[in-house]
């Protein structure tokens, strides 16, 4: 009888979820925006709830856990490892129900939280004149002032679309080392690839239209690569990046990676089937061996592939790759 009675409370309790509190975020990822019919739209909405927390100790705990010594940190390290960290120290909550509230004030209630995450597909009616910023934010009227905000990213049924791997192909990263990847993720002022703004200029030249970002960089980085793209003015778009994690799974498997850009990547086929797309990524990995894939699988709809060379020694690679 006992085990029932706990069994009963826990039932009744991952049944009935609560309001957002005043002291609760929502991060609002940028997703895809797509036509459906001549009449109506469909927009990603990709949310996370989390409460702020102040836990002593849990940076120089991080710290340890990233292999880094923060006595060798400079003050501005030091405050870079802590913004950058800041959502791998907190709680994603769960079991939490909220609205989301677009520019015509249609209101749309978001599923419960999963381990802090919402995610949704809203229909929305179509304009005659589309903006490319669908904008919404959290539908909270007893805390206005803390209503944050997001976006989906509307691209038209035709046109060009790119692809962009972002580490080593966008923000100088050094995935191959994980000491230095950690360091530059955490610590180090994020820097561009030298000659990726002449790689925007090309794919901007073949008239792209619509830029979407996928990497397995768990969630929790986005508000650091946010600031990072308008900082340096790198075109607005979409990112696709992997679900919250904890930082004992920071750096993904291989096969985790590959699996995550493919089927990012073909769910961005199968939202725009007529668009064409430009790929471009970077040899360290296995963007290479991932778009070729993508090529083959889908050859009138990838219209180029633009790989980084990060070693100058890949040419057998790249040149057994065009022959399959």
């Amino acid at each position: 009888m006992r085990v029932f009675l706990i069994f009963a409370f826990c039932a009744v309790y991952l049944l009935n979820a609560s309001q957002l509190k005043s002291d609760e975020y929502v991060m609002f990822i940028p997703g895809i925006a797509y036509d459906t019919d001549n009449d109506t739209i469909e927009a990603e909405v990709k949310a996370y709830v989390y409460e702020k927390e102040r836990r002593l100790g849990a940076t120089s705990a991080l710290a340890s856990l990233l292999d880094i010594d923060t006595d060798e940190l400079s003050e501005t390290q030091k405050e870079r490892l802590y913004e950058r960290s800041a959502l791998f120290r907190i709680d994603f909550e769960s079991n939490k129900e909220f609205f989301i509230k677009f520019e015509d004030t249609s209101l749309y209630k978001m599923p419960k939280t999963i381990d802090g995450k919402s995610s949704a597909t809203v229909k929305l009616k179509k304009s005659k004149e589309m903006k490319k910023e669908i904008a919404f934010e959290v539908h909270k009227p007893k805390y206005k002032a803390n209503a944050q905000k997001g976006f989906a990213m509307y691209a038209a049924n035709e046109g060009i679309s790119a692809v962009f791997d972002i580490d080593d192909t966008i923000k100088d990263s050094n995935v191959l080392d994980k000491k230095a990847l950690l360091i530059n993720t955490f610590v180090n002022e994020y820097k561009k690839v030298e000659g990726i703004q002449k790689i925007f200029e090309h794919v901007q030249n073949l008239h792209a239209n619509s830029y979407h970002y996928v990497s397995a960089s768990p969630a929790q980085l986005y508000p650091s690569l946010k600031s990072f793209f308008d900082k340096e003015e790198i075109p607005k778009g979409t990112f696709h990046l992997r679900g919250t994690t904890d930082i004992s799974d920071f750096v993904p498997d291989k096969d985790v990676t590959i699996k995550h850009k493919k089927d990012n990547i073909e769910k961005l086929f199968k939202a725009y089937p007529k668009r064409k797309f430009i790929l471009v990524g970077d040899s360290g990995e296995n963007d290479p061996e991932i778009y070729a894939d993508l090529q083959r699988k889908y050859p009138n709809t990838v219209l180029l592939i633009i790989i980084r060379d990060l070693t100058n020694d890949n040419k057998e690679r790249f040149k057994r790759l065009s022959k399959i």
